[in-house]
């Protein structure tokens, strides 16, 4: 999209939309939740405000997970009139993104206390010939909450793998790391007790992790994690007799902002016999820390 025609939409854009009236600059300034939260385009977005600077993130609605468009190429804030102070007097907001599927133009208005409108359109030129279409949503802010941006997606790690025994049975359990595991704040994973339980624990973490094997299916899932550290002790296990699935990866859940990380499959094969023998037990609480912590959700979330 060269800038000539996006001035022109713009023009057009705005002369359409009618604001209500001028808003404070920082009004725009959080993190906004569709107030449909079964939407198909724009689900969420992340207004970040720096003096007369603006940076607009966006998530959009994939199959089956949220999509982080990350931050806008430009983002702009507009007032009535080319002396405008846009400290006090802010209009509206304009993103635009180039993305692998399109470009795609937002135009931010403000609506009612504590909402905003987002009217979105996006074109194609790729010489496909969909039509260009535009949408509208509208958001309500989300107090309280940081929603970070920029996260990097997790770099697993199969770091070896362990036998042990429970009640009588035999397991091989799959040990995993996060390489990057300080990468992400501590607090994605503070306790939530304002969102769903995790099986009778009402103190489960903000984020959850799922092992998800080659295919998508869950393996296994940690909801009790609660520093970034916990990255580098993730597992799952197998019986005795069952195979291990081909490749693994994880996926990242932050349930507060709606937002899916996902890492690099690894290989299982890169290691076919255990490297360490754990005694045999038939006490919960000599299990692993990690194993004491996931026993609700591993009850109450089934393979």
């Amino acid at each position: 999209m060269k800038e000539p025609s996006i001035m022109v939409i713009l023009g057009l854009v705005f002369a359409a939309a009618s604001p209500g009236g001028s808003a404070q600059l920082d009004h725009f300034s959080g993190y906004w939740i569709n107030v449909d939260p079964e939407a198909s385009g724009v689900t969420a977005l992340e207004i970040g405000v720096t003096g007369l600077e603006v940076n607009v993130g966006a998530w959009g609605r994939c199959d089956p997970e949220e999509c982080y468009w990350g931050s806008a190429n430009s983002s702009i804030a507009y007032g009535p009139r080319i002396d405008s102070d846009l400290a006090s007097e802010a209009t509206a907001l304009s993103a635009i993104w180039r993305l692998s599927f399109g470009e795609t133009l937002m135009v931010i208005l403000p609506s009612e206390p504590d909402q905003i409108r987002a009217d979105v359109y996006t074109r194609f030129p790729d010489g496909s010939g969909r039509s260009a279409y535009a949408e509208s949503f509208l958001f309500e802010r989300r107090e309280g909450d940081r929603c970070f941006q920029d996260l990097p997606d997790p770099q697993l790690e199969l770091t070896g793998i362990e036998s042990y025994t429970v009640s009588g049975k035999n397991f091989t359990r799959y040990n995993l790391a996060v390489a990057n595991w300080n990468a992400y704040p501590p607090e994605i994973f503070e306790a939530a007790p304002d969102l769903p339980p995790c099986g009778l624990n009402p103190q489960s973490s903000r984020t959850w992790v799922e092992i998800r094997d080659q295919d998508g299916g869950r393996i296994y899932g940690f909801c009790a994690l609660n520093h970034p550290m916990n990255l580098t002790g993730l597992w799952f296990s197998v019986e005795e007799g069952e195979g291990p699935p081909e490749s693994a990866y994880m996926v990242m859940i932050d349930r507060r902002c709606e937002r899916y990380l996902r890492s690099n499959e690894v290989s299982i094969d890169d290691l076919s016999t255990p490297t360490k023998s754990v005694e045999p037990t038939d006490s919960n609480a000599a299990l692993p820390a990690n194993l004491q912590a996931m026993m609700n959700f591993q009850r109450f979330f089934p393979l």
